[in-house]
């Protein structure tokens, strides 16, 4: 079961997150389990939830233009603008996208892969904390 982890299954008043455990079993398709397999898997912890978002996310927009495990600067602009809007600002203006992917894609390829695109992630994330700290 290449790309999936099973837990044990415990019970809890509130159904699990389907639609966050489909989306991970949707990257990594199990073509030797029925459909039926799926609805025994466990509640995903919120951390768990929030890997499996990042990862849905990064691949809805990855691949359209070519490489599906790496994002072009159109793919990027598309994920800013769509994914962090408002938090961004100036998502839109080309001279900040230009940059945000230059400063992203340090092995220079002209691609940001994933641990760029979390690196991304991270970096804001941990200004989001620092922000909210100090208020």
């Amino acid at each position: 079961m290449e790309g999936v982890v099973m837990y044990k299954t415990t019970l809890t008043s509130q159904p699990p997150p389907l639609s966050l455990s489909l989306s991970i079993h949707s990257l990594f398709p199990l073509r030797s389990h029925s459909p039926q397999f799926f609805l025994h898997l466990v509640t995903m912890s919120g951390i768990q939830q929030a890997m499996s978002l990042l990862i849905a996310s990064f691949h809805k927009y990855s691949g359209k233009e070519g490489d599906k495990l790496t994002l072009s600067k159109a793919e990027l602009k598309e994920l800013l603008q769509a994914e962090l809007g408002e938090m961004l600002g100036k998502a839109s203006d080309k001279s900040a996208v230009d940059r945000i992917f230059n400063d992203l894609d340090s092995n220079k390829d002209n691609t940001v892969d994933f641990k760029e695109y979390v690196t991304l992630v991270s970096c804001l994330t941990v200004m989001c904390n620092e922000f909210f700290i100090k208020k």
